[in-house]
């Protein structure tokens, strides 16, 4: 069995309100109404993620706890190698991990690093904001996963245009 859908999130609104370390940043009140939206639609789309790799910051976490009510089906891994990591950073450390035989699996982070991975995967290049969420399903099951060939983009699921709605 192969990966059929990956999930490329960049974490949603931080706050700069707080004397904190960057690390450290929650999210503000639109980012965690945003990641409450993006996380609907997911599952509407029924593309809860069963594995979740993110980022180890404040906000990251905060994002993926808002996103889905339920995650007693989800593994996550919190890494602080992902913490503003660079797209080969990322890709890395997927390689490491190894590709999940079920999923969807959702990759969590920052920019630019996400925009990067966003462009890598997509051959797009595009301003990506907080909460963006790019839906990739798999079209080449030979390529190696990790492969920008062996993906299609599906959906930009953007906060901005979902919570106009």
């Amino acid at each position: 069995m192969t990966l059929k859908y990956l999930l490329l999130l960049r974490h949603a609104k931080s706050s700069w309100s707080q004397d904190l370390p960057d690390h450290a940043r929650p999210l503000n009140k639109r980012g965690r109404s945003a990641a409450k939206a993006v996380g609907g639609v997911l599952v509407a789309k029924g593309l809860v993620p069963k594995f979740i790799w993110s980022s180890d910051s404040a906000r990251t976490k905060e994002t993926v706890d808002r996103m889905f009510v339920d995650q007693s089906d989800i593994k996550t891994v919190y890494s602080n190698i992902l913490y503003h990591a660079s797209a080969n950073t990322v890709l890395t450390f997927c390689n490491q991990q190894g590709e999940p035989q079920d999923g969807p699996l959702m990759l969590v982070g920052h920019n630019p690093g996400y925009e990067d991975l966003f462009g890598y995967f997509t051959n797009l290049s595009r301003h990506y904001p907080t909460g963006a969420c790019t839906v990739l399903k798999r079209v080449d099951t030979e390529a190696n996963w990790l492969s920008a060939d062996a993906w299609q983009m599906r959906d930009l699921i953007l906060p901005r245009e979902i919570m106009a709605r």
